[in-house]
């Protein structure tokens, strides 16, 4: 058994290195050929109530000034229920998230709260109307910028410059372009799709990189880190919540959760706080079933992210099962014992998982990352009973991931500040240092 998975991880590895990019280089090529479809051609796909596609929009207007690549632009549904089960927490992070990001990157995101159903509507109207890629693109950016700060007036007025088409008409045109999408292998707004790979507005430099490669120009470094970022508290305002303290929500079947546990003590590294390591059951136990297209794609992202941080990953072995149920209980027990010991098992596990194929459901492999993590065998291997205790205690930190807006992991909050996905780590990292720049105290 533990020889067929580790063989199976050997094939994922391969599938996910140099040998399938080739593969998939040449599959695009081809398929380039067939269509006459230009191999320097950027695909956007636009979702109009999403504030992840308004910041993506101007990511695609400077990339399209700076390399004159040919554009085309597609604006879908946002979607489909089977990769976002909880549609409206997701619409609503993305604001919180795009107001973040704004502070942080020279993007401007000027919406306080989710874009009105209404005005949607009337963009939409504008938006699925046949016009130019430039054209369209502009567009988009002119209905955004009065969109989310709700000004009604003014998008009737930009829609009536662009011209628009009867509101029976959005959903259909909508969908199909959505299902397009789908068949194209992704599953939401706010990408690009260059060259064969996707692109989300997290890997802006890796398609910058491949842009300037392919257009044979210099990298412009489209997107920059704002210049002048004040000093600011990360202090929620609730004198109940004590010293600041990091609570990091993640799972054992997540990719990005081993890449973000990699790195999160180099983060907190001089801030004092310390990490609460709040483990969950993968969405698959928790109802949310999750496609082979969302499947295909976080991997394959996460090989790529993996490779750029130099961190080992590609010979996977599924925990989903027996084998979560075993990391759960561990963690609680190694909880028990010390911070530092629940960490170094949860590094230990997940290098053993996404890195080496090894088997989480099999003692032979679980005692090889326990022992790793500098932890007695014998006595992890009677915790291994408390799977019970070690699953209401999973579903509590679940329970509390929603209380802030939240379903994904990782997930993170230090004081205010709420953020999902390992790439907002040198976003808490520059909050942090902003922080400490206060006066002593304001930043208590």
């Amino acid at each position: 058994m533990i020889i067929g998975k580790r063989l199976k991880g050997k094939a994922i590895a391969t599938w996910l290195g140099p040998t399938g990019d080739a593969a998939r280089r040449a599959l695009a090529t081809v398929k380039q050929r067939v269509t006459g479809e230009s191999p320097t051609r950027l695909d956007f796909y636009f979702e109009i109530a999403d504030a992840w596609s308004y910041l993506a929009a101007q990511i695609a207007d400077r990339l399209v000034k700076a390399y004159g690549v040919e554009l085309a632009v597609h604006t879908i549904t946002p979607p489909a229920s089977d990769v976002a089960p909880l549609g409206t927490i997701r619409q609503k992070h993305s604001v919180r998230d795009a107001i973040n990001l704004a502070d942080y990157w020279d993007l401007d995101f000027p919406g306080k709260k989710e874009a009105d159903s209404g005005i949607v509507r009337e963009v939409g109207t504008a938006l699925i109307r046949e016009r130019p890629a430039a054209e369209q693109l502009a567009a988009i950016l002119e209905l955004g910028a009065a969109m989310w700060v709700i000004d009604r007036k003014k998008v009737a007025a930009i829609v009536g410059k662009y011209g628009a088409d009867s509101y029976m008409a959005v959903p259909p045109i909508l969908n199909e372009a959505y299902a397009a999408l789908r068949k194209a292998g992704h599953y939401q707004g706010g990408m690009f799709h260059f060259g064969g790979e996707w692109y989300s507005i997290d890997r802006f430099p890796a398609l910058e990189t491949a842009l300037a490669a392919a257009l044979g120009k210099p990298v412009a470094t489209v997107v920059k880190l704002r210049a002048k970022r004040e000093p600011r508290t990360l202090d929620d305002g609730n004198p109940k919540s004590g010293a600041l303290r990091c609570e990091m929500w993640f799972s054992f079947r997540s990719p990005y959760s081993y890449l973000a546990l990699e790195q999160i003590e180099g983060v907190l590294a001089g801030s004092g706080l310390a990490l609460l390591l709040r483990p969950v059951m993968p969405l698959a136990t928790r109802g949310m079933a999750v496609p082979s297209v969302m499947r295909l794609y976080i991997v394959r992202d996460a090989k790529r992210e993996a490779d750029r941080l130099g961190i080992p990953f590609g010979e996977i072995c599924d925990p989903l099962g027996t084998g979560v149920d075993h990391c759960i209980a561990l963690m609680l027990w190694a909880e028990q014992r010390s911070p530092a010991a629940a960490l170094a098992f949860a590094k230990s596990a997940m290098r053993g998982i996404w890195a080496e194929a090894r088997d989480m459901a099999e003692y032979v492999d679980l005692k090889v990352v326990v022992e790793r993590a500098g932890l007695p065998w014998e006595e992890a291997r009677a915790a291994l009973a408390n799977t019970e205790a070690a699953a209401k205690s999973a579903a509590l930190n679940a329970k509390d991931l929603e209380v802030y807006g939240l379903w994904g992991v990782p997930s993170f909050r230090i004081g205010e500040l709420v953020v999902w996905g390992q790439d907002r780590l040198p976003l808490m990292a520059d909050r942090l240092r902003r922080h400490a720049a206060l006066p002593p105290v304001l930043s208590q």
